[in-house]
């Protein structure tokens, strides 16, 4: 066994990954190198790899860089403070970070190969991401979004990392087989916010899905950057080259859901499937139309229904907007970042850090939805 850092996918191949388990879409290799084709500022991308006789068991993306959203769960005092002193003091003073993980993953299950030994790969991963610190002289890493379920998670909380909460993902089951079937599972409010969305959206719009192609890209790339500029948490943004990149490439495969109003596109979302899961991920919306939620729940809905047509059990919504996808019978399942300072300021400061995104709870999201906060 022994570990390989690549700078390219193009070096792994999709061949080497298709056989390793864990997440098919957030990991898959036409995601991951569209990405790779879309990265931006300083942002680089290393490909850490545990190979044994030929056979890839195992690996994770390694983002490096300055540009690289990792203050977006933090309080606004110390994104603003951040800012400020990158502003004034000049680019030096940014952090030199690195994110482990898929930059858009909603279930964080790190690809390994089934029969492999697990605790050895997920060690020999952990040690490289060090090896990547030092080399870049880095302030930090993250290992980014660790689903509660993932079975090496044990390895992460053995070593010298913080234990956070991110922001937990939204699952829903689509095992179901008719819109009825659908409807029936949901609760007495889901049900009749269901039978409102469907029968008020068939009135406004019309809902179709379409290939990702770059053409499409200048209609809906307006809508995606108006909801990533309203959104309470800013993720890391997907510049316009992701998208045309996302449709090149399989697997996963992809297409895109439009909501028009007439000829006029107000609502997209784009979808990827493969194995069995999709991920329904980055919404837009016009938002100077008057039925912007509803446009929302109508491309959450037909989402969903895409995916049963398809046979796919199971489906992910994303880390954000909670209320309206529990009662589309979403449920919350954690995910966490395992975070490691390379400089003693940042050691310092992960005490705080680990204490101020306890709120990101699922149980405690959940509680709040409920009441209503």
């Amino acid at each position: 066994m022994h570990t390989q850092i690549y700078d390219s996918i193009d070096l792994i191949g999709p061949e080497r990954i298709e056989p390793l388990e864990g997440s098919p879409v957030d990991f898959s290799f036409g995601l991951l190198r569209a990405m790779e084709r879309s990265l931006w500022g300083d942002v680089r991308v290393r490909y850490v790899c545990v190979e044994e006789a030929g056979d890839l068991l195992g690996f994770i993306p390694v983002y490096i860089g300055t540009n690289i959203e990792f203050m977006a769960l933090m309080p606004g005092p110390i994104k603003a403070g951040y800012a400020g002193l990158v502003e004034h003091m000049g680019l030096g003073q940014a952090y030199g970070v690195a994110v482990a993980g898929s930059l858009i993953s909603d279930r964080g299950f790190i690809p390994l190969r089934p029969g492999c030994d697990r605790d050895a790969v997920l060690d020999s991963i952990i040690a490289a991401i060090d090896v990547i610190a030092d080399e870049h002289r880095l302030h930090l890493a993250f290992i980014k979004d660790v689903h509660q379920d993932f079975p090496g998670i044990d390895r992460f909380r053995a070593k010298s990392f913080a234990e956070c909460y991110s922001l937990p993902t939204v699952a829903v089951d689509t095992s179901f087989t008719s819109r009825s079937e659908y409807i029936a599972g949901l609760t007495p409010n889901g049900r009749s916010n269901a039978r409102r969305v469907l029968k008020n959206a068939a009135r406004e719009f019309t809902l179709r899905f379409v290939p990702i192609e770059p053409e499409l890209v200048p209609r809906i790339y307006p809508l995606l950057r108006a909801t990533y500029l309203k959104a309470p948490f800013k993720l890391e943004e997907l510049p316009p080259r992701f998208i045309s990149e996302s449709a090149a490439v399989q697997p996963p495969s992809s297409e895109a859901l439009l909501c028009e109003r007439g000829d006029r596109v107000v609502g997209a979302y784009l979808i990827f499937f493969h194995k069995g899961q999709q991920l329904n991920k980055r919404v837009g919306i016009d938002y100077g139309d008057p039925q912007s939620p509803l446009i929302y729940n109508a491309l959450n809905i037909h989402a969903l229904l895409r995916a049963a047509e398809r046979s796919i059990p199971l489906s992910y919504l994303g880390q954000t907007s909670y209320t309206p996808k529990l009662r589309l019978g979403g449920r919350l399942e954690n995910q966490y970042l395992f975070i490691k300072g390379y400089r003693a300021s940042v050691r310092m400061s992960l005490p705080l850090q680990r204490l101020w995104m306890q709120r990101f709870r699922a149980e405690g999201i959940e509680s709040a939805v409920k009441q209503g906060r």
